[in-house]
């Protein structure tokens, strides 16, 4: 009597193969009594837009009618396929129009067309996908950024990504709501975000800043750390900062200078460093009175004198050799050393 293929004489079933079956039992017994997870890549449900997608389907006549729909709320036309795919990418650009910022609209574009001239130079991304720019002027205010940015998403603009804002102010709105819109959100890249809250973790929807991608190098928390460093290297333990609350503009926008205050004191709190903030806006007479009566006796010392007259003739040297510079050293004494800041000659 012969035996059955694929079983061995006697009708017996190899081992390997009883296994086998069993696993693919079990697999599809839990098919049926566990259900699949949904993936939920997004911080809240909301039912997905057609113009969400970058690439839409156009192969019948009424696709085409439903895509020229869908056209008129924010899917512009697109590069179109012998597939018969209409492929997209909105690209919303919120940053000010002012060129007192350095991150500002007249200065990005013509960076972003070159950028996107290397994308088609080096075949990143398919050549049958159009790129659109969305640009809106935020005036580095925080309302009108969070208005540009539902602009940017809604059904007018559909934007796939936000770039910018590039003031820090602006950032903080828009950067907070980027996880609530759409259903899996939107990413926000910009090269600002300097204060620390923006280095914070951005891991799961409960942090602040979940959507937000800095590019930058630089931020104030590595600047603190840098005079934190110096403050313990010369043994340090007292600070007075003094700083003006609109420096920087061209930085970071409106409050550059007192945002970078709040995290050096954010900090300087962490080490136990004393430190006593003081705005020059709110100078009373001038900056010298002003360094007199907050450095006082108690954040200078009598150890500072030998290094004061050294660096007296230093400058002094360096002064006579200006041309159309003069330097007001103010006073020297025996608890602190004024140094003003250089003043333009009355023949300049």
């Amino acid at each position: 009597m012969c035996a059955r293929p694929g079983f061995l004489p006697g009708g017996r079933v190899p081992d390997g193969l009883v296994r086998l079956l069993l696993l693919a039992a079990l697999l599809l017994g839990l098919e049926f009594v566990v259900p699949p997870s949904l993936v939920e890549a997004g911080c809240r449900r909301l039912e997905q837009k057609p113009c969400e997608a970058i690439c839409v389907r156009t192969t019948s006549a009424v696709d085409r009618s439903s895509v020229a729909g869908a056209n008129a709320t924010g899917v512009a036309e697109g590069a179109a396929g012998t597939s018969g795919w209409m492929c997209e990418l909105r690209v919303v650009v919120i940053m000010p129009a002012n060129t007192s910022v350095e991150a500002s609209l007249p200065r990005v574009q013509p960076v972003l067309d070159k950028a996107e001239e290397f994308i088609r130079r080096e075949g990143i991304i398919p050549p049958a996908i159009k790129i659109k720019w969305i640009s809106f002027d935020d005036r580095c205010e925080q309302a009108r950024a969070t208005v540009m940015a539902m602009d940017g998403t809604g059904s007018s603009s559909c934007g796939h990504v936000i770039l910018g804002p590039s003031c820090d102010f602006a950032l903080a709105p828009v950067a907070r709501i980027a996880r609530y819109i759409y259903n899996d959100g939107i990413p926000v890249i910009t090269g600002a975000g300097y204060t620390f809250d923006f280095e914070e973790p951005k891991t799961h929807c409960e942090n602040e800043f979940h959507m937000l991608f800095r590019t930058g190098l630089v931020s104030f928390k590595r600047m603190a750390f840098f005079m934190i460093d110096l403050i313990r290297h010369f043994k340090w333990n007292r600070v007075v900062y003094f700083y003006e609350r609109q420096s920087y503009y061209n930085v970071a926008g409106p409050q550059t200078g007192h945002l970078l205050m709040n995290t050096m004191a954010e900090f300087f709190r962490h080490e136990n460093i004393t430190y006593s903030p003081f705005s020059t806006d709110s100078a009373r007479t001038n900056l010298t009175e002003s360094l007199k009566e907050k450095v006082g006796l108690n954040y200078a010392s009598e150890y500072w004198k030998p290094l004061a007259r050294r660096y007296r003739s230093v400058l002094f040297e360096r002064s006579t050799a200006t041309n159309g510079m003069k330097w007001d050293f103010g006073e020297e004494r025996d608890d602190c050393l004024l140094l003003h800041l250089p003043k333009p000659s009355q023949s300049a």
